[in-house]
C-alpha cells in the first residue's frame, strides 16, 4: 500500500512541470479535490496512508475557504475547515498557504481532540477547469505529524475574466478622385469696372480660450483631496470670469471592480465637484454632470491586483470639465 501511494503521489507531482494551460483561479468558483498521500507521525509511531476530500469556495482570486475530510488509515479521521491564500492567482501555476482548525477522531482510544494545521501547496491547471494539486501540512493534535498529499482539483462556475477592449476599426479607404471637368471656353473680354472703395477694417474679436484642469481621486474614493480642491479653486475663478459659459462635469473611474459599481463611483465624483462649485458661488443651472464609469479611459491597462495604483490607473480616476459656450 505504501509503495502504491508514493508512486501515485510522484506521478501527479511530475505532471505539473510540463503541462501547458491558460487557466487561473476564478472569483466565486467552487472546487472539489479528491486526494491521497502519506501521514508521517513524529516520534516512533508508524507511518500511515491517507485518503481524503476537500470542498472549497473561492470568495476572490486570492482568498478561499474549504471543508476537509482526512482518513488516516486506521489511526484517525480529521474534520476541519481551512482558509487558503493564493499567492499568484492570475496564471496556471497557483502556489498557496493555508491554515485551519477542526476536530480529530483518534481511533486509538476512540476520543475526539481539537486539532489545527498549517501548510503550503500548489495547483497547476491543465485546462480551464482541471488542475493537479499537492499539499504539505503540519497537523497538530494529540500527536503532531506531517501530511503530504496529491490529487486532482475540479473547478465549477466563477466569474469570467474581463476581455481586453477590441482594437479600433481601420480607417475607410480614400474616395476615388473625381475627374476634373473640361474648362469652359474663355468669355469675351469685358471692360474693367472701377473697384469699389475699400471697407473699413473691422476690429478683430478678442479670442478667449477657457481651459479647466482635470482633477484626480484616490482608489475607490469620491472625496476631494487638498490637491483637487486647489485645482478647483483655480477653475472656479475662470468660470466666474466668464459668465457666458456653462460647464459639463464628467466623472470617470479605472477598470478595477465591477462595471456597475464603477459607474456609480464616477457619478459620486462628478456630484462632489458640482457641490463644491455651487457652494463657492457658481449658479447651479450653469453646471451639469454625467458619469462614464470605466468606459472612457485615458490609459488602457488590464486590471490586476498589482496595478491598481499604477500611473495608468491613477490617470483614469478623474473628473474632466467640458466647457459649453452659450
Amino acid at each position: 500500500m505504501r509503495k502504491i501511494v508514493f508512486l501515485v503521489f510522484i506521478f501527479i507531482s511530475v505532471l505539473i512541470i510540463p503541462a501547458m494551460s491558460y487557466a487561473e483561479i476564478k472569483e466565486e468558483s467552487f472546487e472539489v479535490n479528491p486526494y491521497m498521500g502519506y501521514y508521517f507521525p513524529h516520534g516512533d509511531r508508524a507511518d500511515k496512508g491517507a485518503l481524503g476530500l476537500r470542498l472549497g469556495y473561492n470568495f476572490t482570486k486570492n482568498w478561499a475557504l474549504e471543508g476537509v475530510y482526512d482518513h488516516l488509515n486506521s489511526a484517525a479521521e480529521l474534520f476541519h475547515v481551512n482558509a487558503l491564500y493564493h499567492l499568484v492567482p492570475d496564471g496556471p501555476f497557483n502556489p498557496f498557504v493555508t491554515a485551519g482548525v477542526g476536530d480529530a477522531f483518534i481511533k486509538d482510544g476512540t476520543q475526539n481532540k481539537f486539532m489545527g494545521d498549517i501548510g503550503i501547496g500548489a495547483k497547476y491547471f491543465f485546462s480551464d477547469r482541471i488542475a493537479a494539486r499537492v499539499d504539505f501540512r503540519e497537523v497538530m493534535t494529540q500527536f503532531s505529524s506531517f501530511l503530504a498529499t496529491a490529487g486532482i482539483t475540479i473547478s465549477f462556475g466563477g466569474k469570467a475574466a474581463k476581455a481586453a477592449p477590441p482594437p479600433p476599426p481601420p480607417p475607410p479607404p480614400p474616395a476615388p478622385e473625381a475627374k476634373k471637368p473640361a474648362p469652359p471656353p474663355p468669355a469675351p473680354e469685358a471692360k474693367p469696372t472701377p473697384p469699389p472703395p475699400p471697407q473699413p477694417a473691422a476690429a478683430p474679436k478678442k479670442e478667449v480660450k477657457i481651459i479647466l484642469e482635470d482633477i484626480h481621486f484616490e482608489f475607490d474614493k469620491a472625496t476631494l483631496t487638498s490637491a483637487a480642491m486647489g485645482i478647483l479653486d483655480s477653475n472656479l475663478r475662470m468660470i466666474k470670469d466668464n459668465p457666458g459659459v456653462r460647464v459639463q462635469i464628467e466623472g470617470h473611474a479605472c477598470a478595477h471592480g465591477p462595471e456597475k459599481y464603477n459607474m456609480a463611483l464616477s457619478e459620486r465624483r462628478a456630484n462632489a465637484v458640482k457641490e463644491y462649485l455651487v457652494k463657492a458661488g457658481i449658479q447651479e443651472d450653469r453646471l451639469t454632470t454625467i458619469a462614464y464609469g470605466e468606459t472612457r479611459p485615458l490609459c488602457v491597462e488590464e486590471p490586476t491586483p498589482k496595478n491598481k495604483n499604477s500611473q495608468c490607473m491613477k490617470s483614469n480616476r478623474r473628473v474632466h470639465f467640458e466647457v459649453i459656450m452659450k
